[in-house]
């Protein structure tokens, strides 16, 4: 068995408990690391009679906890009715997507994903525009263009090169007044179980410094507007919005 697999069966055994899988998606980039699979999720989301996006809710987060993050998002983002240009950082399943588009019902929905097993599900949504995604930009987005960016659960599953790189180009592409929004693992969410499980099983997520975050986005005109925490079993994660302010 490879050190990967050991880890994966390791953390497996861990999450038993809360009905979680860590399986390898079919992503072709080499950081992103137990994405769920498209085909085998839809089947089982069909067989337990629920949404696709109820489905990894119940079996991987808790019941609801989609709705609940982009509805607090938009709120400290100020953001609600029609919008113009929504961009959304490995969209996955679309699940996220399906609940900005229903509140905001932008005009167009961009979509940077590298799980190609994915992708006919997201060229469903309303308004989507999928990008060529190399895992780390968003070379296809102009400077000061969207209204909204964001990323959830995604982040904390990449190594910082990547994670930053993206935080990067968010920050480029939304327009003055728009709004920068994803979650992070930081120190306020290292806990003494969290770590403690880490420690005996590994993990396969990145925690990123949080004042090193607000300097890096402060510096490109990015301020602040409200965090909150949202489950990332077996711990949290911190879901931060950003405005830009010129």
């Amino acid at each position: 068995m490879s050190a990967r697999s050991a880890l994966r069966a390791r953390t497996n055994r861990l999450l038993q408990p809360l009905n979680v899988q860590l399986i390898p998606g079919t992503s072709p980039d080499p950081a992103i690391k137990g994405y769920i699979p498209a085909r085998k999720t839809v089947a089982a989301a069909r067989a337990a009679g629920l949404s696709v996006s109820a489905y990894i809710d119940k079996v991987h987060v808790q019941p609801g906890a989609t709705a609940l993050v982009v509805k607090e998002m938009l709120t400290i983002a100020g953001l609600s009715g029609k919008c113009e240009t929504v961009c959304e950082v490995g969209a996955g399943s679309g699940r996220f997507a399906e609940e900005v588009i229903a509140a905001l019902h932008p005009e167009t929905y961009e979509i940077y994903e590298t799980a190609r097993d994915w992708l006919p599900y997201l060229k469903k949504l309303p308004n989507a525009v999928l990008q060529t995604s190399d895992g780390h930009s968003l070379t296809s987005t102009g400077d000061a263009t969207v209204d909204l960016v964001h990323a959830q659960k995604v982040f904390s599953y990449l190594p910082f090169y990547a994670s930053a790189g993206y935080i990067a180009e968010m920050a480029r592409v939304v327009r003055p007044g728009g709004s920068v929004a994803f979650d992070v693992v930081t120190e306020d969410c290292l806990d003494e179980i969290t770590v403690s499980t880490w420690i005996r099983t590994g993990s396969i997520h990145h925690p990123m410094p949080r004042g090193w975050l607000l300097s890096y986005l402060a510096d490109r005109q990015l301020t602040l507007a409200g965090s909150f925490f949202t489950p990332l079993p077996p711990g949290k994660a911190e879901v931060f919005v950003f405005k830009k302010t010129a």
